[in-house]
């Protein structure tokens, strides 16, 4: 078990991480104290959970009631007050869940749909809205519990936030975080309250929480792998790492992270649609018994399946509600131990073929898989896996502890001492120019019709693809990555912007953005203005015109895309860093995104 070393700090801080999860989420924070080893803590109670046999609750629902104004109503445990039901259905409140599946990139495909979300606001304002809420309840349990952090509190101290996200969001999904964040007043809007919000894939909390709970010297051994299978209410997410040392304990990814839409969440959904297909046409097909069906199933039955030669039983009515037509009896819905396993197996087959392409890609004979998150305490789902690893050859262990909170702790762990010394790229990045034109190459004279002169005289094809960093690359922290091109214009004052894609395809080296404009996302620009006297003069067949050489500079060994360009001014380089990205959503393709209006650049 690796130890935190004492604060090297000059002053106290309070560190809060935030785990918004599909169904629930969770708080953990730390107050930094000079000289003093950080103790990390969970918030453990929230308004709607008070009582004693639930106050060491260490998450609240992802859940909100609006009225039809669009008015915070009820949030978290308190939105599943059965009195606040009530109040919902007779004022005709609005009720929002899995807001946060939502946010996912569109290359994150949905095996169910999600439930619609039936107000007229956007998901980083519903973002925002829990996430206030969240902050608001974790101060008032730290100002409660902790004299420290009353008095940080208190003094206005800044806070750092560390918010974590499923291993297949990039880029736009943490710009549309950061802007909740800010929107919530976490932070302010601008290069200081930017610096304050660090974001963690959900497999790196993980890793990060189960190195530091104990796992044995068997399995932290340098060369040794471990997969991480973080199983909860949306996404599954896997990574799988390699230690390069066991004291002080270092890891490096050793293959590409991967993220499935197959958490407890689509479980429920199967649930739901099962319900509809037994109930149609009978007096139980009704919203309100439906709905008292699937809160049972989610707290009671789901939890505790684990034998699918055993019959299950749904609890949501009383002695009345009989059919026996529908196995139907005295209030309770009894399903066969088939139907409860259809609803299961699904989501254990992708997990499946997901752990095996992970191991098929390292050597699978040195790993031990992990599984943690709420959707890793189902009886059935923990089984199944077993099952799967035994037949495999593989070890699988469910660490002790309350890995429901992995991910929050962990995201606190990877703050404090970050154990991942590097990564591996999920797809090919790069960026799109306009080359010179080569009669002796295919690809150029194939594009005739679209080569352009530029401000030189010289013909250039548009729509090239410079790859900066290829698609599997094990990328170290402080690893840069660069490539040169230059910007051409008639205007001093003018701004270099560069688009910065990602590749999905297939081809290891691609070439142009047009042959497979599907594959490639526009994931941002980011854009720098050079000083008027830094422009080199040069002559062309219509006159003066500008020149710019720069450096589109990448640094992809960090959690978040750290993008900039460089260039030259009074021999020294001008670097514009992050803070200037400009992010699109992943949806969007290259045709006709970020091109270069104001110049061209070429290699």
């Amino acid at each position: 078990m690796t130890r935190l070393q004492p604060y090297q700090g000059t002053s106290r801080k309070l560190v809060l991480a935030i785990d918004i999860g599909t169904t629930y989420s969770g708080v953990s924070y730390c107050v930094l104290d000079p000289g003093e080893v950080p103790k990390i803590l969970s918030v453990t109670r929230f308004p709607g959970q008070e009582g004693e046999n639930k106050s060491r609750d260490v998450k609240i629902p992802s859940v909100l009631y609006y009225d039809k104004q669009g008015h915070i109503k009820a949030v978290g445990a308190e939105a599943t007050l059965q009195g606040t039901q009530i109040q919902a259905v007779d004022k005709g409140w609005i009720r929002v869940e899995w807001f946060k599946l939502h946010l996912r990139p569109p290359s994150m495909r949905l095996s169910e749909p999600l439930p619609k979300i039936a107000i007229q606001k956007s998901v980083i304002d519903i973002f925002a809205d829990y996430l206030r809420y969240v902050v608001k309840c974790a101060k008032k349990f730290i100002s409660d519990s902790s004299p420290i952090g009353r008095k940080l509190l208190e003094t206005d101290a800044p806070i750092e936030f560390i918010l974590s996200h499923p291993n297949g969001w990039a880029g736009p999904q943490q710009s549309k975080m950061r802007r909740a964040a800010i929107q919530a007043g976490l932070v302010s809007d601008d290069s200081e309250g930017y610096s304050k919000i660090h974001f963690v894939t959900e497999g790196e909390a993980s890793l990060h929480f189960c190195i530091v709970n104990g796992l044995g010297d068997d399995v932290v051994k340098t060369h040794k792998y471990v997969t991480i299978v973080d199983a909860g209410g949306g996404t599954i997410d896997l990574s799988t790492y390699t230690f390069l040392s066991s004291s002080p304990v270092s890891a490096e990814e050793s293959v590409a992270p991967n993220c499935i839409v197959e958490g407890s969440t689509v479980v429920n959904r199967r649930a739901d649609k099962l319900l509809k297909e037994k109930l149609t046409g009978s007096r139980f097909y009704d919203l309100e018994y439906r709905n008292a069906m699937l809160d049972n199933f989610e707290t009671t039955t789901k939890p505790t399946f684990r034998d699918s030669k055993k019959t299950s039983f749904i609890r949501f009515g009383g002695p009345r509600d009989t059919d026996e037509k529908l196995n139907i009896k005295r209030g309770v819905l009894s399903l066969s131990g088939s139907e409860m396993e259809s609803l299961f197996q699904p989501s254990i087959n992708a997990i499946r073929t997901a752990i095996n392409g992970q191991l098929a890609q390292v050597n699978a004979e040195s790993s031990t898989i992990l599984l943690v998150g709420g959707f890793a305490t189902s009886p059935f789902l923990r089984s199944q896996l077993q099952n799967h690893a035994r037949i495999k050859g593989l070890r699988l262990f469910c660490p002790e502890g309350q890995t429901s909170k992995a991910v929050a702790e962990g995201a606190l762990l990877f703050y404090l001492d970050n154990m991942v010394r590097a990564r591996v790229a999920r797809h090919a990045y790069g960026t799109r120019y306009r080359i010179y034109y080569d009669a002796r190459q295919p690809d150029h004279n194939k594009r005739k019709k679209t080569i352009v002169r530029d401000l030189e005289g010289k013909f250039v094809v548009p729509k090239a693809f410079a790859m900066i960093i290829p698609k599997g690359k094990v990328v170290s922290e402080q690893e840069e990555f660069s490539y040169h091109l230059s910007w051409t214009t008639r205007n001093q004052d003018d701004f270099i912007v560069v688009s910065v894609l990602s590749y999905r395809g297939g081809r290891p080296t691609p070439k142009w953005t047009d042959e497979e404009p599907d594959a490639f996302s526009t994931l941002c620009k980011i854009q720098g203005k050079p000083a008027r006297t830094s422009w080199i003069k040069k002559i062309g067949p219509d006159g003066e015109y500008l020149r710019q050489s720069f450096k589109v500079i990448f640094l992809f060994g960090l959690t978040e895309l750290k993008a900039q360009i460089s260039w030259m001014e009074n021999v020294c380089p001008v670097p514009y860093l992050a803070i200037t990205i400009i992010f699109h959503n992943a949806s969007s393709n290259s045709t006709g995104q970020g091109e270069a209006v104001r110049g061209l650049f070429v290699a």
